[in-house]
């Protein structure tokens, strides 16, 4: 009966400001370019509650940039934009030793979260509105996720088209103007994943996922990509190495077939109190000179939808749109790091990248040349500290040597300064408020 009584509440919070100097992260900086520095701030309270046959979690969250105020006179600042959101809402059902139901505003995370992730960097992260079915034996982990998203409670209709305000400069009237712009969030993600750990020092996964995007300009009419997986993890005596591979097919958002793929290699070796890793990413890309009908109405490059980018295409983000920052083309990492373990659990970590097209790109300026595959090196300096219990101060700075064909998709016709730079601090504090078991 005690067991059966059993139940746990949590409050805990998370507080992260991170002040940033940028000139080059997220695009390459234009000649007579100021940095901007700033600090922006997440702000959690999260809301566990736990017993043997129910969870529930509740999480607000409030992110911001210092100073955005609003709403303000010469004599005090009374509010801003709103920046208060629904961080989780989740409740599962446990039922029996190896199967739960959890429904609501959750995280979906797997394995080295290519295509389902978190991404923490990202002060607001990535969150699904669905329900995730979990079958857990001690041989198997069988989870099959389903959602579906509507901008409102329609009374008739599914449209999900969003548009966005983006401004720009009217070269007739030379002004800055406003207009709407359409935009694709997913109107459906599904996936099965199924792992299995055949030892201590091996595990593989399958993931199989169902991805739709409504065709533009349209109210019913989503367009279905599938997309296929196998992830190795091989842990032997001090080192690791993983290997993950995807397929594509199906429809792209236009409605053109898909036929696309990922395939990425990593290893690390381990010598204390110094770690070495070495790896490559292989993202196919559309091939602009190909003619064939065939080809040109296929869709190659490989979609990674809301998966990771921030931890594996260099730290400055300058491939978070891969689309855009590569014209399709595709994208090769190369890449190298070494981590060093200080006393008093700190960390120093040196990352290097190099960058360039999987496939053939004509030139932004001129369509007739066909761009050099080289997009440039990255090198990512960063540091993790300790400095008590729930709190962990960050530091981290990165510079990027771009090439002539970086330069060119990125449109910069004046020309770069040939050196991009971005150095950040941050300060993580994970405080538990409140705990009870009985």
């Amino acid at each position: 009966m005690a067991n059966l009584a059993f139940c746990q509440l949590e409050i805990s919070a998370e507080l992260r400001p991170r002040a940033e100097a940028r000139h080059g992260y997220k695009a390459i900086p234009k000649e007579n370019t100021d940095a901007s520095i700033f600090v922006s701030q997440r702000t959690r309270l999260n809301f566990l509650y736990t017993n043997l046959k129910f969870k529930a979690c509740v999480s607000i969250q409030d992110i911001r940039v210092w100073g955005d105020e609003m709403l303000y006179s010469i004599t005090g600042v009374f509010g801003d934009n709103a920046s208060f959101d629904l961080n989780e809402a989740w409740f599962e059902v446990i039922a029996g030793k190896y199967h739960s139901l959890r429904i609501g505003r959750q995280y979906w995370v797997y394995e080295d979260e290519r295509l389902l992730s978190r991404r923490n960097w990202n002060q607001s992260s990535v969150k699904y509105d669905g329900l995730l079915y979990k079958f857990e034996p001690k041989y198997i982990n069988v989870h099959l996720g389903l959602s579906v998203n509507n901008n409102t409670d329609n009374l008739t209709g599914n449209d999900y088209n969003l548009y966005s305000k983006v401004q720009y400069f009217d070269t007739a009237t030379q002004t800055i103007q406003t207009r709407d712009s359409l935009y694709s969030k997913i109107k459906t993600q599904n996936f099965l994943f199924v792992s299995k750990k055949f030892s201590d020092r091996l595990n593989a996964s399958v993931q199989v996922l169902a991805t739709g995007y409504q065709a533009p300009e349209t109210s019913g009419t989503i367009y279905m990509k599938g997309t296929y997986g196998l992830y190795l993890n091989y842990l032997p005596r001090n080192m690791s190495f993983r290997a993950n591979g995807f397929y594509q097919n199906g429809k792209n958002i236009n409605g053109s077939g898909v036929s696309a793929f990922f395939l990425n290699l990593r290893g690390e070796i381990r010598f204390k109190p110094i770690g070495l890793i070495a790896g490559a990413d292989y993202h196919s890309g559309h091939d602009q000179t190909n003619q064939d009908e065939g080809y040109r109405d296929t869709d190659h490059f490989f979609d990674v939808f809301y998966g990771a980018r921030h931890r594996y295409y260099g730290y400055m983000d300058l491939f978070e749109n891969l689309p855009k920052a590569s014209r399709n083309g595709g994208l090769v990492d190369l890449y190298a790091g070494i981590l060093v373990n200080l006393p008093e659990k700190s960390t120093v970590a040196l990352d290097y990248h190099y960058f360039s097209l999987q496939n053939k790109v004509y030139s932004t300026a001129d369509p007739d040349v066909v761009l050099s595959r080289g997009l440039g090196s990255e090198v990512d300096l960063t540091l993790e500290i300790p400095l008590m219990p729930s709190v962990t101060a960050n530091f981290g700075f990165s510079v990027m040597l771009p090439t002539d064909s970086m330069v060119n998709l990125q449109k910069i016709s004046n020309g770069s300064n040939g050196l991009a730079y971005w150095g950040w601090c941050m300060i993580t504090a994970k405080p538990k408020l409140f705990g009870n078991e009985k």
